[in-house]
């Protein structure tokens, strides 16, 4: 089974990033982070009538030369052993993360639905085994920095306190989740569960083939806290492929706002960047008993 990537024309978000937006929309940008020699930038993209079109981050193809080759030991890091100390290796997850607010006045929205977005560099990748290469995740967060820290590091798998982890693996409402996104226990310090697409093509018993890029959620205490586009460091450096890949929609959704169905990457190789987007946004109401604003 080969992943449907849709080629998108550059107009107008391309436009609206790297050349200045035309009329019908606007961009707006987050503060820039540095890694590296590099930065990376959050964005928010409006059309004429205001509402939210796209959020993403942006930033130069150098960030993919010189990444740090080896996990570190300081980040989701427990005494495994209990010896006392941590140890160089197996007590840490050693990912490289950069958090990116999105710019205040979209964040601030009712119906704005994202508040910041956690880009994560994982050297030697995590399991399952189809994931053990060299990648980025985009963690594009509907909750608060204070909630996510709230979730305790410890030394359940994988580096999660274990009372945590049980609020973790709390099941979604199967109306709020595509049937094909499951969860396979992967609670994470500082993050929550993550539900897998079991379709996604790296992941077929028969024939699997080689990762790219794939879409996942996340989850923690029975609600969705994150879209998450993981995207490997060997297709962002292969001849650039700009395009978009469908968003598996649930039956329901339990706060109102506007909901991407498009994740995107693309290249602009006049001016050497990329974006990672979600897109295709539609104002989805609040099932029944949902809120509008909840979670912050």
């Amino acid at each position: 089974m080969r992943r449907r990537f849709l080629t998108i024309p550059l107009v107008p978000l391309i436009l609206a990033i790297f050349a200045g937006a035309p009329a019908q929309a606007k961009t707006l940008f987050g503060q820039a982070q540095a890694l590296g020699k590099n930065s990376v930038k959050s964005y928010a993209v409006t059309g004429a009538d205001g509402r939210l079109t796209a959020v993403g981050v942006v930033f130069k193809a150098g960030l993919l030369e010189g990444l740090p080759s080896e996990p570190n030991n300081t980040s989701r890091c427990a005494d495994l052993d209990k010896n006392g100390r941590i140890d160089e290796k197996g007590e840490c997850e050693g990912d490289y993360e950069l958090r990116l607010a999105l710019p205040a006045v979209i964040a601030a929205q009712d119906d704005v639905l994202f508040r910041w977005v956690a880009l994560g560099w994982n050297p030697h990748g995590h399991p399952p085994a189809a994931w053990s290469v060299p990648h980025f995740d985009f963690h594009f967060y509907m909750i608060d920095q204070k909630a996510v820290d709230a979730i305790r590091v410890g030394p359940c798998p994988i580096f999660i306190h274990c009372e945590d982890k049980k609020r973790a693996l709390k099941k979604v409402p199967a109306k709020y989740v595509h049937p094909e996104h499951v969860s396979v226990g992967a609670a994470v310090g500082q993050m929550g569960d993550h539900l897998i697409d079991v379709k996604t093509p790296e992941m077929a018993k028969v024939n699997p083939k080689p990762f790219t890029h794939t879409m996942i959620f996340g989850a923690y205490d029975g609600e969705i806290t994150f879209y998450e586009p993981m995207i490997t460091l060997s297709y962002l450096k292969r001849p650039p492929v700009s395009g978009c890949a469908a968003i598996k929609q649930p039956k329901a959704w339990k706060r109102a706002g506007h909901y991407p169905t498009l994740y995107c990457i693309r290249h602009s190789e006049k001016h050497g960047s990329y974006t990672v987007s979600l897109e295709g946004m539609k104002y989805r109401k609040a099932d029944q008993g949902g809120t509008a604003r909840s979670g912050r």
